[in-house]
């Protein structure tokens, strides 16, 4: 019999990053899905779990009308993943060196302390895009793209 713990299901296929998760619960046409950390998730965070947890939960559409217990394979683009991880991390790095050289700009004209104008600068941008991606959050996730789709419902039982 093969269990969800046998092997590694995390696996990049054809620019698409598959995962394997449990329903645990169903509400329409959306259900909640369980996803445990594989071994090769390593310390990424990329999903949203944190680096001490073992599993992590969230309601996705039940495109596949899956029923509580069901394995489902779940896929998402990579190159949904890259624009993700483009927008977290490298956004605020733009905003930071934008914010650095704006400040000492600044400290220039008003005959400030360069580094103190472009530490604030540098702060004060990188702040204000971690807001900006807060705010966009919603909006991108309305969106879909940026979500996991069930793909096919898998039977772990059979050999």
């Amino acid at each position: 019999m093969l269990h969800y713990y046998d092997r590694e299901y995390f696996t990049i296929r054809m620019m698409q990053m598959i995962e394997m998760g449990q329903i645990v619960s169903v509400e329409g046409s959306m259900a909640t899905v369980k996803i445990r950390r594989g071994i090769s998730c390593g310390s990424c965070t990329a999903c949203g779990m944190a680096k001490d947890q073992s599993e992590i939960s969230f309601r996705i559409a039940n495109d596949l009308n899956a029923q509580i217990g069901d394995w489902v394979e779940l896929e998402l683009e990579s190159k949904s993943l890259i624009k993700a991880s483009l927008i977290v991390y490298l956004l605020p790095l733009i905003a930071l060196i934008l914010g650095v050289v704006g400040g000492y700009a600044i400290a220039g004209q008003f005959s400030g302390n360069p580094d103190l104008y472009g530490a604030i600068g540098g702060i004060l941008f990188t702040a204000l895009s971690f807001l900006g991606i807060r705010a966009m959050d919603p909006i991108l996730r309305k969106n879909g793209d940026y979500s996991p789709k069930m793909i096919s419902i898998v039977n772990l039982h059979s050999k």
